[in-house]
């Protein structure tokens, strides 16, 4: 459901209940004040009239306001062409008309509201900086062709629509004004007609344009007023907009940054459309954090990138500048933090941006490098499509109302709140005041019924009141009763017993009932055939209830008695308006009760019995009328999945019989039936149309069940794991299992329908199925039958058993024997998760094994079962009953299965190394005879499989796999890898041959190096190689037996800084150290000498080798393990 359908609901729930205490007001205190009744009745109107009111006068606010803020009228004189295509305002008016018009053409109509189906982004920056260049090329999904445009500059906005959203590229002087009234004009014209349109959401995110060369070349003043003027004018949308929204930076034209181009091509073409950056996940406005994360992230993930570059680059190849791009982009970190600590910084006097990410881009990579010789490349854009395709349309809802649009919030609300208070307090008082009165009502009978309210002969007014009157008699009549002590002739409390009851007979017949009685007659005068069953159903019964009632009350039958018949309904339907109070049956009882004139009696039955035939005779025919009767009113009487299942997780449109179509609905239309012929003057004229009536409704009844069990596995939802299905699988085999109960029920439901005509076959199959489970002859369902019932029950008995033998001669009793015995075989489980374990293997077995299963046995038992019992027009009803055990056992199993594999796994596996991830404990776990390879052959093995092509992957048995984790099988990959690596051969020592080149600094450094000495230490001697910046080679073996520790010094004026890299396998980290014989150091790598280094203005040292034989030093054995062992292998609903 989409957000503004949300709203528009929970505006019009809000309403609702708004005017609930309204209504109250109305319709119950007023009637219990003094006040004109005619007061109640208008009141809820008054209430809407004011409510109306109120609205249009903030309409007209709103709209006064939007007309100040609006720089021009909004429909402006139409000029020429060319005065239009010369004026700035008309321009952008033509455009975002277009944008509309096309939105509103298009078929996101069919999904919503067009204008906020997709969400809208706004692109901002100066002209050049890119924007309609990394539109135009993002290849974005889009049905209409980028020809009309192209990458021009935007004279004021244009519309990019595609399939994930729509972006409004603006023309770059609304960033960085030119002629400052005009631009801003336009400006706050654009802003406006965003609030106009589309005012719930204006935007969902704002994107800033920088270009690449700008934030390289340009000095930092240049960049930080530009970041300004792009934060004012974020500023001012967010102040006009009333939305905070969240903002994305996008340094454009990244190509012309040195290396890109190269670095680029090497890379695989599909990586190129996926963005490059880093969105803000955390919502702070904190951005030193965020930019130091997204630097080092960056760069970091970029110097890995270079590496793997390096190592596939072809020898002999040309020149490698893209080996500069890392450090390339790692310069332009410090004016980005510069540029984003102005545009998106905290202060007393702007709002703060919601910055959402920082990204890279390049439209036209096969532009002109900054540095010269480079080669060009393929032109394919440079991460721009999956940004607009993905991470855009992913952040939609991340706006928020701004500050002042929060504070004007909690001001209405504050304001509603008191005012909701105000008016509660007022409720209470009043509700307080309507109890004292009604006490004063009770204690003093005879004056409140004399002040009861006249009734007016409309019917949502005398009906409440003639309840109330009802009540105070019966209130009265019951104190006569509890009369306890002799009257002595004082029975002036019984005459005004008497006299309230004729006021209320007398009010009810001349201002109600005549009324109704009127409307009745000309409701069944207007009968036809097309008449609705629901309005024929209501009247007729209706009408026969009542004439049973005056039939009773003329035979002597007492009130009790009359109360014990079923009482006429209301039908609202005849007076086509709404009436609340008390029940029309119990009123009608008591007026009738009350009654002291028979010939009125006799005349009202007459006169009831001449409309039930009248009725009766238009569509005497059709009984169909009657299931929407019994539906609406006995819905209890449904049969659910829960009845079978029992289960606490209710089902969206859980299958269900309605109400009609079982035995108590079939009872209750044999009694309505009776009540019909019992009422109608000519009692015989109901068996003529009986008998149709009844082979439709058995059709009904059958279609009806067969649906319900089609849908009875669906049953199953309903359980919540795992204490709902261990109670089901204990029952699943036993007579209380759904399945077999559910059989039992039907058979029972549908018994009184065996006797007339052909069953459907899916019956008779369940009939034969319950006779082979029977122990004697006519056992079972059939035995139980009913006296009516008793020859089809022989008869069936005789088509399940051939020669009329008891089941145990009949061919197919062997295998329902087999079925039921392996149901039962498998029920233990219920209580056994290894038994669980133990059956899953034997089904997960060879084929071989799997014929011993208890689950194979059933469920090849049930298809010959129901290749035994199936007609000729049989379907697969039967089938799916039998075999639904099964595959409830199957998913039990499994998921037992996978409970018991997690638990051996966290007492074979877990509990060996009590949380620790070191290298040496899964060196130990994924050994050759480790606890990880013992637990899958001992536990997992018969439930996993492994192909070159898929790797570890899920056997399939029993309807399904075992629920195994992905990180299991990704350990097990991994645990793999690591055996093999330590099985391979090693050799005893390495040679290494490394040349130092010449070691520089940062060009401002004031000091130079002069000089580097690198010192392998082994037990039969240092190996050492000094470099003074000339030339110079050594060959070093390294062995990782008998060599240690690395030391590695640079002298740079009197300062000596050193750099230690232990263990016996230091050479090794050195080596790592510097991929491609290159690496940088900074102060902050010598914390002693940082002091030393900042005064000699040193804020880098680059050393500088070339490295030979170093691809033949083997990994070592913990960089192929896993990265942590897995604390879960199997999803277990415990």
């Amino acid at each position: 459901m989409k957000k503004e359908t949300i709203l528009v609901c929970c505006k019009y729930v809000l309403f609702a209940a708004a005017f609930v205490p309204f209504l109250v007001i109305a319709f119950v205190m007023f009637p219990l004040l003094t006040w004109s009744w005619r007061i109640g009745a208008f009141f809820p109107f008054f209430v809407l009239a004011l409510w109306g009111i109120l609205a249009l006068i903030k309409k007209a606010v709103l709209l006064v306001r939007g007309r100040r803020q609006a720089p021009a009228a909004v429909n402006p004189p139409q000029p020429s062409e060319e005065g239009e295509a010369r004026d700035p305002l008309a321009d952008l008016q033509r455009h975002w008309a277009g944008g509309l018009e096309t939105l509103r053409r298009s078929h996101l109509s069919q999904e919503g509201d067009p204008l906020y189906v997709l969400p809208w982004f706004l692109v901002l920056g100066e002209t050049g900086s890119g924007k309609s260049a990394a539109l135009k090329d993002a290849r974005l999904c889009s049905p209409f062709p980028e020809t009309e445009h192209g990458a021009a500059p935007t004279s004021s906005c244009r519309w990019v629509f595609y399939d994930q959203g729509v972006l409004i590229d603006t023309a770059g002087r609304y960033a960085v004004p030119v002629a400052a009234e005009r631009d801003d004009a336009e400006w706050r014209r654009l802003l406006w007609l965003l609030k106009k349109h589309r005012h719930v959401d204006p935007l969902n995110g704002v994107i800033l344009t920088l270009p690449a060369d700008k934030l390289a070349r340009g000095a930092r003043e240049e960049l930080e007023n530009y970041a300004r003027a792009l934060r004012a004018r974020l500023d001012e949308m967010i102040r006009l907009l009333g939305i905070n929204f969240p903002v994305y930076l996008l340094i454009t034209k990244s190509d012309l940054i040195e290396g890109m181009e190269p670095f680029c091509v090497a890379l695989p073409a599909s990586t190129l459309d996926q963005p490059m950056g880093l969105a803000k996940e955390e919502l702070s406005t904190d951005l030193s954090l965020f930019m130091e994360r997204f630097s080092l992230g960056l760069d970091e993930a970029l110097r890995r990138l270079r590496l793997i570059l390096l190592q596939q680059r072809a020898p002999g190849a040309g020149a490698a500048s893209f080996l500069l791009f890392p450090d390339r982009i790692r310069g332009l970190y410090a004016p980005l933090n510069a540029f984003v600590q102005a545009a998106f910084g905290a202060n007393h006097y702007q709002e703060t941006p919601l910055l959402r990410g920082i990204y890279f881009c390049s439209a036209d990579p096969a532009k002109t490098p900054l540095a010269p010789g480079e080669p060009s490349s393929s032109a394919h854009p440079l991460f721009l499509h999956e940004f607009f395709e993905k991470v855009l349309p992913g952040d939609r809802g991340l706006w928020a109302p701004g500050a002042q649009a929060l504070k004007r919030q909690r001001a209405v609300l504050n304001w509603a709140l008191a005012g909701w208070g105000l008016t509660g307090l007022a409720l209470c008082l009043m509700l307080s005041y309507s109890f004292a009165k009604n006490i004063r009502v009770i204690r003093d009978a005879s004056q409140l019924v004399s002040r009861a309210q006249e009734l007016q002969g409309t019917v949502p007014i005398d009906l409440p009141a003639m309840g109330r009157l009802s009540g105070m008699i019966s209130e009265v009549e019951q104190r006569n009763r509890e009369w306890w002590i002799p009257r002595f002739g004082l029975d002036r409390s019984k005459e005004i017993e008497l006299e309230l009851k004729a006021r209320f007979c007398s009010g009810f017949r001349d201002r109600f009932l005549v009324f109704f009685d009127r409307s009745l007659a000309d409701t069944v005068s207007s009968f036809s055939p097309s008449t609705p069953d629901q309005l024929f159903g209501t009247c007729v019964m209706h009408l026969s209830r009542r004439c049973n009632l005056l039939k009773a009350r003329l035979e002597g039958e007492n009130s009790r008695a009359l109360a014990s018949r079923p009482l006429p309904d209301y039908p609202l339907i005849l007076l086509h308006q709404q009436a609340g109070g008390p029940d029309f049956g119990n009123l009608y009882l008591d007026y009738l009760n009350w009654r002291a004139d028979r010939e009125g009696i006799n005349k009202e039955l007459e006169w009831l019995q001449l409309l039930l035939k009248q009725a009766y005779a238009v569509k005497g025919s059709d009984l169909s009328w009657l299931l929407e009767f019994v539906d609406r009113l006995h819905p209890e009487a449904a049969i659910t999945l829960q009845q079978f299942w029992a289960g606490s997780r209710p089902l969206p449109q859980e299958p269900a019989i309605p109400p009609s179509l079982t035995a108590k609905g079939s009872e209750r239309i044999r009694a309505m039936l009776a009540q019909i012929a019992a009422a109608h003057p000519e009692p015989g004229l109901l068996a003529r149309e009986k008998g149709e009536f009844e082979a439709r409704y058995r059709a009904a009844c059958f279609t009806a069940w067969q649906r319900f069990a089609w849908d009875f596995p669906k049953g199953d939802q309903r359980l919540v794991a795992p204490k709902e299905w261990r109670y089901a699988a204990a029952n699943m085999a036993s007579d209380k299992g759904p399945y077999l109960s559910f059989m039992r029920r039907a058979l029972a439901e549908l018994q009184p329908l065996a006797g007339a005509g052909h069953l459907p076959a899916w019956v008779m199959q369940m009939y034969r199925f319950q006779l082979l489970r029977a122990a004697g002859p006519a056992a079972g369902v059939a035995s139980s039958a009913a006296p009516a019932a008793e020859g089809v029950a022989n008869r069936l008995q005789k088509l399940a058993t051939g020669k009329g033998s008891g089941p145990d001669g009949v061919p197919g009793a062997d295998v329902t024997r087999e079925y039921l015995d392996a149901l039962a075989r498998v029920a233990p489980v219920a209580k056994s998760r290894s038994l669980a374990l133990q059956m899953a293997r034997e089904a997960f077995a060879d084929s071989q094994e799997q014929n011993k299963s208890p689950l194979f046995i059933a469920a090849d038992a049930a298809q010959r079962l129901n290749a035994l019992l199936v007609q000729a027009d049989g379907d697969d009803t039967f089938l799916r009953l039998v075999s639904g055990p099964i595959a409830f056992y199957g998913t039990f199993v499994r998921m037992e299965t996978a409970c018991e594999l997690q638990a051996q796994w966290e007492e074979k596996v877990l509990k060996e190394v009590q949380g620790a991830n070191d290298a040496q404990t899964l060196q130990y776990l994924l050994g050759k005879d480790g606890p990880v390879w013992r637990y899958v052959g001992q536990f997992a093995d018969p439930f996993l499989g492994w192909s070159p092509g898929r790797g570890y992957y899920a056997r399939s048995a029993l309807g399904g796999a075992v629920p195994f984790s992905t990180e299991f099988y990704a350990f097990l990959a991994k645990g793999a890898k690591t055996k093999i690596a330590a099985s391979a051969p090693t050799r005893g020592s390495y040679q290494v041959t490394i040349k130092g080149l010449p070691t520089d600094a940062n060009a401002e450094a004031r000091v130079k190096p002069q000089g580097t000495r690198l010192e392998l230490q082994c037990a039969a001697g240092s190996q050492v190689i000094s470099n003074m910046n000339y030339p110079v080679s050594r060959p070093f073996a390294w062995s990782p037996d008998s060599c240690g520790d690395v030391l590695f010094h640079i002298e740079i004026g009197d300062t000596l800084l050193t750099r230690r890299y232990p263990g016996t396998r230091g050479f090794v980290a050195f080596l790592r150290d510097f991929p491609g014989g290159r690496h940088t150091f900074y102060p902050s790598h010598f914390p002693a000498e940082r002091d030393a280094l900042e005064k000699m203005g040193v804020r880098f040292i680059r050393v500088n080798y070339q490295i030979f034989g170093a691809g033949d030093i083997p990994e070592g054995e913990g960089e192929t393990l896993p990265g942590r062992v897995p604390r879960k292998v199997a999803e277990c609903w415990d």
